[in-house]
């Protein structure tokens, strides 16, 4: 564990990246301080043994196919804040299985949060290495000093990569150039495969996505009239769109 964080009394978002479903007890356990927890009900996860122990801790449940939902959690967010309290949210807001992505794109309801309640914000990366933890805590995010959210989220969202960078340089035992797909797609489901209640088609409906933003691989599934699936969600299918976007762009020979 690295911790950079040092407390001035000001309360606190601790922003952290989600690479499995221990994230927030690993990181509570580093910080060695209490924090609501802004968590979303996925099949009923409340219910389950890890659900219990989030309950105890002081948990938002959040409905994120709800808009309604949604909004009532962020004003219970600035709420806690609003009275000194801490709050740990993954920005995020899915389980990042992306191959290439160290961190996926940002929900900006944190910024809003820290902004309204003149809150820190504390970034945390994490990487799971052989079932063991590495947490890296950073130091207070100056989000002030951007002239808008937008720069403010895309700051933000560089430091927390950075870092989860450092942690995947210092403790990874594998060489990109010696993993391929399938061994990413075995690794995938061997993950997923411990956690019942996961379901990436449905994770994945949850990704930020600025308005208009559409992939590639996407408008050739629908030109095809398949349906586009990630990697991790279903292979399979992937490699499919996968063979659709190479013979799209190779070169054009004329005659």
């Amino acid at each position: 564990m690295k911790n950079s964080f040092m407390y001035n009394g000001k309360p606190t978002v601790f922003a952290f990246t989600h690479v499995f479903k221990d994230d927030v007890a690993s990181v509570l356990y580093c910080l060695r301080h209490n924090a609501h927890v802004l968590a979303a009900n996925r099949d009923g996860i409340s219910k389950t043994f890890d659900g219990v122990g989030i309950n105890l801790n002081g948990v938002f449940w959040v409905d994120r196919s709800d808009k309604t939902s949604r909004a009532e959690s962020l004003e219970k967010f600035k709420a806690v804040l609003h009275h000194g309290g801490d709050v740990l949210i993954a920005p995020e807001a899915v389980w990042n299985l992306s191959p290439n992505l160290i961190v996926q794109k940002f929900w900006w309801g944190l910024l809003d949060a820290a902004e309204s309640t003149n809150a820190n914000i504390v970034p945390i990366a994490i990487d799971l290495v052989n079932d063991n933890y590495c947490v890296s805590i950073g130091k207070l995010f100056d989000y002030a000093q951007y002239s808008n959210k937008g720069e403010a989220i895309s700051a933000l969202r560089d430091v927390i990569a950075t870092m989860a960078w450092e942690l995947i340089e210092m403790k990874s035992q594998n060489k990109r150039s010696k993993i391929t797909e399938e061994s990413w797609v075995n690794f995938c489901q061997s993950e997923l495969a411990r956690v019942p209640y996961m379901d990436m088609v449905t994770e994945e409906c949850f990704l930020y996505r600025p308005k208009g933003e559409i992939y590639l691989g996407e408008l050739l599934a629908d030109m095809h009239g398949i349906e586009y699936k990630s990697m991790a969600a279903d292979y399979g299918q992937y490699k499919r769109v996968q063979s659709l976007i190479e013979n799209w762009t190779k070169p054009v020979r004329f005659i």
